[in-house]
């Protein structure tokens, strides 16, 4: 989590360096030399205490961070000693990329094989639960070997394994029950050429090709596109070629560098106390404030040095080809340029607003925090060290409310391992009427908690590490995730638990290794699809229908399911999506020829007549008279055990109740009406 830094003679120093000093820089330990002192010895003496300081002084300065960044801090101006320390974190910065990157162009050359599983593990009661679903517990001789296929397997899971080298891609994904492999599909990518294989090799061996590169060349007609089409295939193949390890490390200095030398009004403030969390820390904050006119002159200031960029020159013009020459280049730049500086004469910027921007800087001159500030908006990151306790804070506003809020907790057990949680803070929105009709919008905050424990980083490169984390998010159930790994491989589990059930385990794997060759199938021996001619394709061709049955039948057998019903769901299948495949849907218009005589209705087909708006009013008696029908209901012959898959108890009692209550009201009205009009007729 927290790493060492490294000084320039590569000896290493705790990123929080605790090595203390006076603020005089004194050197402690060496004693004066006293007037008694005389002649020969005492000129030796003095001189071995010369060289001692001197040399003691000169190796703390090379060894030490703590004591550069103290000598660096008293000796030189704000700006200078800001942008020493910015260009020193930007070298820092720029190398880690670059290794990476020359990592990861490295790996790729030698080639990647990662593999993936992902399974489940029900328990018995997820497996009833599922059984009672789908066949709502009637259990007969059809439905029992489906049922039976679910209780007799312990697990369902898929896996996935997959190889790249320059370009080259194959892979295979399966789906397995109980740890046994059922069925799959391979695929394989030749991304140069632009050829896609596929195939299941349950099926068929022969592979399945599409040759796209062609098609390609015969829809892009003009030059540019293609252009981009072969630049995106030389970036895949070697991306070193485009942008290598070393010019990016010397991309990411020369733009940090241009921030440093325009940042020239600075503040600093020495020995500042920074809460974070429950520790204070000692920090130099220095800080920048930017008008609408600095950001300006800044914007310039990149421009300028965009201009004088030979890496990105050589990639928009000579690699990309988004200009034609480097005077076009030059050009639009140049326009740019001018367009600043016009506004820049015409001065018309807002001095008011400000953006100040505030840097954290621990004792060893490495930068720990950023904030951002400019009226109602703010975001503040910054982490700390306390001995063995570890925290940091992250927290964004706008428009003066909170949008979020992170806080971590660690402690530091051991070398490179940590134990804490991480508290983050969110706002709810929600949205209502108020008494006049005016929409309103509600906020209140939430907290969610994500606990570690033991986590620890095993292999950086490959992204292995132990720990087992809990998420608790407020009115979800708490998630449990435990990490491991033996070095080979990483691997995760995860107890399922809703609403108090525990429904079983998640498990999922991965594991990556270098150095590979990739395989592509040959377009001689697969069956090529026509992408001009794809209507006309037809699966018989490819595999015939008994080779699909059979195929069909043995995934059928191996999960559980007797010959016979094999048989029949497998000849199904096998007509269902040859039909669709070959057949197409080639409908004829014939088929929805409608003759006016179809909806001619003879006035003597009294009893085949269908009902229209007059026979309505000439017998309303016949309507259906639904509120009567309601009132009239027998509530008290519903019983819950035939709603219970659609409500819960309570709810089935609320619409008993608001059932009984519609009817007391219609019959109460039903009386009043009959009671009036028995009175007017009187």
């Amino acid at each position: 989590m927290f790493e060492n830094d490294h000084n320039e003679n590569g000896m290493e120093n705790t990123q929080f360096d605790s090595q203390s000093m006076n603020d005089d820089l004194s050197v402690s330990g060496v004693e004066n030399i006293t007037k008694k002192s005389k002649g020969k010895k005492a000129a030796l003496a003095g001189g071995i205490a010369a060289a001692v300081v001197a040399g003691g002084s000169t190796a703390a300065y090379a060894a030490s961070d703590t004591v550069k960044n103290q000598v660096k801090l008293r000796l030189s101006k704000p700006d200078k000693y800001y942008a020493w320390v910015t260009e020193n974190n930007s070298k820092n910065l720029g190398q880690i990329l670059s290794e990476n990157y020359k990592k990861s162009i490295d790996n790729m050359e030698k080639g990647a094989d990662a593999k993936f599983s992902l399974s489940f593990e029900p328990t018995q009661e997820a497996k009833d639960m599922l059984t009672n679903e789908l066949f709502r517990g009637s259990s007969n001789d059809e439905t029992k070997q489906f049922e039976d296929i679910i209780k007799n397997n312990d697990s369902i899971g898929i896996t996935a394994d997959w190889s790249s080298k320059k370009g080259m891609t194959n892979g295979s994904f399966g789906l397995e029950l109980s740890g046994k492999r059922v069925t799959g599909i391979d695929a394989a990518i030749d991304s140069d050429a632009m050829d896609y294989f596929v195939r299941i090799p349950e099926l068929k061996e022969q592979w399945i090709g599409v040759a796209m590169g062609n098609t390609v060349d015969e829809l892009v007609r003009d030059e540019e596109t293609k252009e981009i089409f072969d630049t995106y295939k030389e970036i895949m193949k070697d991306p070193a070629s485009f942008l290598s390890p070393d010019e990016l490390e010397t991309e990411v200095n020369r733009y940090v560098g241009v921030w440093s030398d325009f940042a020239s009004d600075v503040k600093l403030e020495k020995k500042e106390t920074v809460d974070i969390c429950d520790i204070k820390v000692n920090y130099t904050v220095a800080t920048v404030e930017l008008n609408e006119k600095d950001v300006t002159k800044l914007g310039l200031e990149f421009l300028k040095k965009v201009k004088s960029d030979d890496i990105i020159k050589g990639i928009v013009v000579d690699k990309v080809k988004a200009v034609d020459s480097e005077d076009k280049f030059n050009e639009s730049i140049d326009e740019a340029i001018d367009d600043i500086k016009d506004r820049l004469d015409e001065n018309d910027f807002d001095e008011d607003t400000t953006v100040t921007l505030d840097t954290y800087i621990d004792a060893t001159g490495t930068i720990r925090g950023l904030g951002f500030s400019a009226e109602d908006e703010e975001f503040t990151m910054v982490i700390g060290k306390d001995g063995d306790n570890i925290r940091g804070e992250m927290k964004a506003v706008s428009d003066g409310e909170e949008e979020f809020n992170a806080k971590l907790t660690a402690d530091e057990q051991g070398k490179d391992k940590y134990s804490g949680d991480i508290a983050i803070t969110y706002p709810v929105r929600s949205y209502d009427y108020d008494d006049d009709g005016k929409l309103q919008k509600n906020n209140s905050m939430k907290d969610a908690v994500i606990k570690f424990d033991d986590f620890e980083v095993v292999d950086k490169e490959k992204g292995y590490f132990n720990g087992d984390f809990a998420i608790n998010v407020p009115g979800v159930d708490p998630i449990d995730f435990s990490f491991s790994t033996d070095g080979k491989k990483q691997e995760m589990n995860y107890e399922v638990r809703i609403d108090g059930t525990d429904y079983g385990k998640l498990k999922f794997a991965y594991s990556v290794d270098y150095g590979t060759d990739v395989d592509i199938p040959s377009k001689d021996g697969a069956f090529m699809v026509d992408v001009n001619d794809a209507d006309n394709f037809k699966l018989e061709e490819y595999a015939s229908q008994d080779e699909f049955s059979k195929f069909a039948k043995g995934i059928m057998t191996q999960v559980g399911i007797d010959d016979k019903t094999a048989d029949e769901l497998a000849k199904y299948a096998t007509e269902e999506l040859y039909d669709s495949v070959d057949s197409g849907l080639d409908i004829e218009d014939d088929d929805f020829d409608w003759d006016d005589d179809d909806l001619d209705f003879d006035e003597d087909e009294d009893d085949d007549r269908q009902p229209t708006t007059s026979d309505s009013d000439d017998d309303e008696s016949e309507d259906f008279d639904y509120e009567k029908y309601m009132a009239e209901f027998d509530w008290d012959s519903l019983k819950y055990e035939d709603y219970k898959d659609f409500m819960t108890e309570d709810e089935f009692k609320e619409m008993v109740e608001e059932g009984k209550k519609y009817a007391d009201e219609y019959s109460s009205k039903a009386g009043s009406k009959t009671e009036s009009t028995t009175k007017k007729a009187s």
